[in-house]
């Protein structure tokens, strides 16, 4: 009985070791990105630390239309190659704001990454959708 236990735990500890090694990555969805035609994302930086910094996004409308989004964001990150989701530590919410940007205009925020904080080094990209397109801005995080 008690080797039926001891290899019982052996096993149930194998499993709670495997699952919190996050074998496996949710990949992006999206192929395409940065497709709206005079409207892109930037961020102030290139690169930033692991944690602690701001992060000011700045989207600018070169067309000769008004767009129009909101303020939710996800996170990717690159690994050979390949755009893979970072899940953020809690569960985030936003507000259902539409903002609205002129032909010409330029409009700044800060993105709160403090669920995200602390990043590993490597490359990522700031993901929004704007009029049923995906664009991105890309940053690097070094220690």
């Amino acid at each position: 009985m008690t080797n039926m236990l001891k290899g019982m735990s052996a096993l149930l500890f194998s499993g709670v070791i495997l699952s919190a090694c996050g074998t496996s990555k949710e990949a992006s969805p999206f192929e395409e990105v940065n497709t709206l035609d005079g409207v892109n994302i930037h961020l102030d930086q290139d690169t930033y630390a692991q944690e602690g910094d701001n992060f000011m996004l700045t989207v600018s409308n070169e067309s000769d239309e008004e767009i129009s989004y909101g303020i939710a964001f996800t996170v990717e990150v690159e690994d050979d190659g390949d755009w893979y989701i970072v899940e953020p530590e809690e569960e985030m919410a936003f507000i259902l704001i539409a903002h609205m940007l002129g032909p010409g205009e330029e409009a700044e925020e800060e993105l709160n990454m403090e669920y995200y904080e602390p990043f590993d080094e490597g490359t990522y990209r700031v993901v929004r959708q704007m009029e049923g397109e995906v664009l991105t801005a890309e940053f690097t995080i070094e220690q």
